[in-house]
C-alpha cells in the first residue's frame, strides 16, 4: 500500500467485513468474493457511500491476529453531494441483511438485464467522470425497463416509481425536489447526447424535446450551482437505487 492508501485507510470510519469459518464446502475463492461484493452493493443500493476501493483477503491466526494474503484494488466509489447529506444510520443497517440476500438471488439468477443494472450502478459509482457515471446509471434504468426512445423511457420510469415521486430522497433537508415526471425525458436526452458523442449545447434547440443541459441549476436547499447535466447525472443514481430496491423487494421482501 502507498502512504496515501495507509492514511486513507486509517481515516475510514467503517469497514465492511465478511467473516466465515473455513472451509466452506463448494465455495470457491470467486464465489466468496462475489458474496462480499453483494454486501457492498447492498449498502450502495440503500444509500450510496464513499469507499476506498481496497479489499483485504486473509486468515485469522490462532493467536487472534489477521494474516493478510492479498489486496484487491478497485476504483473508489464516490457518493454524490446529496447522498453525503445523510449518514448510513441504524435504520438503513437493519435493511442490509435482506438486501444482501435479495441481491445474491438476483446475481445468481438467469435475468441478465437485472444483473446488469446492479453492475452498472457499481460502475457508475466507480467512474471518475460524473457525466459518464450518469450515462451508466441511465443505462441501468434502461436494462430494467427495456425502453425504446424518450417517451417509452418516461412511461416505464413513471410507471415504476410514480410520476410525482421526488428524485432526490428527503435526507434531512426539507424543500421541493424535482419529480420523476419532470426529468424523465431530460435524462434520456442527456443519455442520447453522451452515448452518441453529441454536443450538449444543441439539446436546447431540439424541436420536440428542448432541454438546456448547460444552464446552471441548484440542488434542493443548496446555494451551489451546477450545470443541469450534472444535476441530472446525480439524479439518475438515486432513481436507479430506488428501482433496484423495488427489484430486490420482489425476490426478497424486507
Amino acid at each position: 500500500m502507498t502512504g496515501t492508501e495507509f492514511a486513507d485507510g486509517a481515516s475510514a470510519s467503517r469497514y465492511l467485513v465478511y467473516e466465515h469459518e473455513p472451509p466452506i464446502p463448494g465455495k470457491t475463492y470467486e464465489e466468496i468474493k462475489s458474496i462480499f461484493h453483494c454486501g457492498m452493493l447492498a449498502l450502495q443500493v440503500l444509500k450510496p457511500v464513499p469507499t476506498l476501493g481496497l479489499v483485504f483477503y486473509g486468515n485469522y491466526t490462532p493467536s487472534g491476529g489477521f494474516a493478510l494474503q492479498m489486496i484487491e484494488r478497485r476504483p473508489p466509489m464516490e457518493a454524490g453531494p446529496w447522498a453525503l447529506k445523510k449518514t448510513f444510520d441504524r435504520d438503513l443497517l437493519k435493511a442490509v441483511p435482506a438486501m444482501i440476500a435479495g441481491i445474491q438471488t438476483i446475481m445468481e439468477g438467469q435475468n441478465a438485464e437485472r444483473r446488469n443494472a446492479f453492475i452498472l450502478l457499481r460502475l457508475g459509482l466507480e467512474h471518475f467522470h460524473p457525466l459518464i457515471a450518469g450515462l451508466l446509471w441511465v443505462t441501468g434504468l434502461e436494462a430494467i425497463f427495456g425502453s425504446f426512445g424518450k417517451e417509452d423511457f418516461k412511461k416505464g420510469l413513471c410507471a415504476y416509481l410514480g410520476e410525482s415521486t421526488l428524485v432526490f430522497p428527503g435526507w434531512h433537508v426539507p424543500g421541493r425536489s424535482l419529480t420523476v415526471g419532470e426529468i424523465a425525458i431530460h435524462l434520456y436526452v442527456l443519455r442520447n447526447k453522451l452515448a452518441h458523442g453529441g454536443d450538449l449545447r444543441k439539446a436546447a434547440s431540439d424541436k420536440k424535446f428542448p432541454v438546456n443541459l448547460i444552464e446552471k441549476r441548484t440542488l434542493p436547499d443548496s446555494s451551489e450551482q451546477v450545470p443541469y447535466a450534472l444535476l441530472l447525472s446525480e439524479a439518475a443514481c438515486y432513481l436507479l437505487c430506488q428501482v433496484l430496491q423495488k427489484e430486490v423487494a420482489r425476490v426478497c421482501p424486507y
